[in-house]
């Protein structure tokens, strides 16, 4: 049967990968349908782990698009978008798909959908109208939604804030995240079996930690995770660290997180397949840090989380959070709270996960499939 509309899906972060990888398999399965996986940003690059190695298992066909980073100062991101404009644009000029799909508030994503917009290629954009807290991703986000042609959010929420920017409602789409589509959905690892395969005790305690720099603050937030890494140090609790993205300020984090790793309780990675990722939240007894994923994901795992500073701060919560300031103190309070405290504990464990039920892919690729393409669609008006 001959395919009928071309779809491209654009990944750049192993993290946004997890929000992608059920949508882009529905896309491949589908008889009308074609999926092009395009594979660019920190999936390319050496130093944080070159992840499309794990990309490349699930799509074989996977092509890439390189961004150049030389550095991460702030104008070396700004470097790095617009060599991304430039490649995303030279091989969408010869090869253009129907569609083309973005998530969320990343450079890599702004990049395409800017390539994208001025060779009118449909852009969708997933995860508009978000809040997070005072950095350039918001910004970004905004910016990818006021390009974009069609708009899949994660809650009625947001999709108020999308039509708030004039944008019309008929191409807005409650969807929730298509990252609980693989938690909800997909068969996760035991605990013992992922434990026994890395040499952690099943047994200790064992912590989550993931820390982002922060591009708005003046030392990118490098002060912040010293304080977490000061605490975890005088705790000496197993520990599973996940690399940080590759934001401004992210190789004197890298630099850190590996002088830390040294020390025999902590496991650290570069980059984790999203099924095993799920599985180490599954299992751990709790997350801590300042990653999406503690509001987005953990809610369905029922595990406490604790969140530092100001990075998640403008995002919906269910009741397994607990938001600190990057102060030593408050962040040992809030690990006894979040081990000890039964009253707490019980709110973890009934905590409802705000972002969806686990068919977000499916409610997206529908609209992908179905959604009438005319040359008035592409010519978008703001509505007021």
């Amino acid at each position: 049967m001959k395919k009928s509309r071309t779809i491209a899906v654009v990944t750049g972060t192993r993290a946004e990968y997890s929000y992608l990888k059920s949508i882009m398999a529905l896309i491949d399965k589908d008889e009308t349908l074609e999926l092009i996986p395009i594979v660019t940003g920190m999936h390319l690059l050496e130093e944080y782990g070159k992840s499309i190695e794990i990309i490349k298992k699930d799509f074989a066909s996977a092509i890439s698009i390189p961004m150049k980073l030389a550095g991460d100062t702030r104008s070396d991101m700004a470097y790095y978008l617009s060599d991304g404009i430039r490649n995303f644009t030279e091989y969408l000029s010869e090869n253009r798909p129907e569609i083309i799909v973005v998530l969320g508030d990343r450079s890599e994503a702004l990049a395409a959908a800017l390539a994208a917009l001025y060779l009118n290629i449909p852009i969708a954009h997933i995860n508009g109208g978000d809040v997070t807290g005072k950095m350039i991703d918001e910004s970004i986000r905004h910016a990818i939604t006021k390009i974009s042609h069609i708009h899949f959010a994660f809650t009625e929420a947001n999709a108020r804030r999308i039509e708030k920017m004039g944008e019309d409602k008929s191409r807005i789409f409650v969807t929730g995240s298509s990252s609980l589509d693989i938690i909800l959905n997909t068969k996760l690892i035991e605990k013992k079996d992922l434990f026994s395969k890395y040499g952690l005790d099943y047994r200790k305690k064992t912590y989550l930690v993931i820390q982002h720099p922060i591009t708005t603050l003046q030392d990118y937030g490098l002060s912040q995770l010293e304080t977490l890494l000061d605490v975890l140090t005088e705790l000496k609790e197993q520990i599973v660290l996940i690399f940080p993205n590759c934001d401004a300020g992210s190789r004197d984090f890298i630099t850190r997180i590996k002088e830390f790793s040294k020390n025999d309780y902590v496991l650290s990675f570069e980059n984790l397949s999203p099924v095993e990722y799920f599985s180490f939240m599954k299992a751990v007894d709790l997350m801590i840090g300042n990653s999406s994923s503690g509001i987005l994901e953990a809610p369905s795992m029922k595990i406490p989380v604790i969140n530092i500073g100001e990075r998640q701060s403008g995002r919906e919560r269910s009741k397994n959070i607990i938001d600190v300031p990057p102060v030593r103190e408050a962040i040992l309070q809030a690990i006894d709270r979040a081990l000890y405290d039964s009253e707490f504990l019980e709110n973890v464990r009934k905590s409802q996960n705000k972002f969806g039920e686990g068919n977000a892919a499916q409610k997206i690729v529908e609209v992908l499939k179905n959604i009438e393409i005319t040359e008035d669609f592409i010519q978008k008006q703001i509505t007021y």
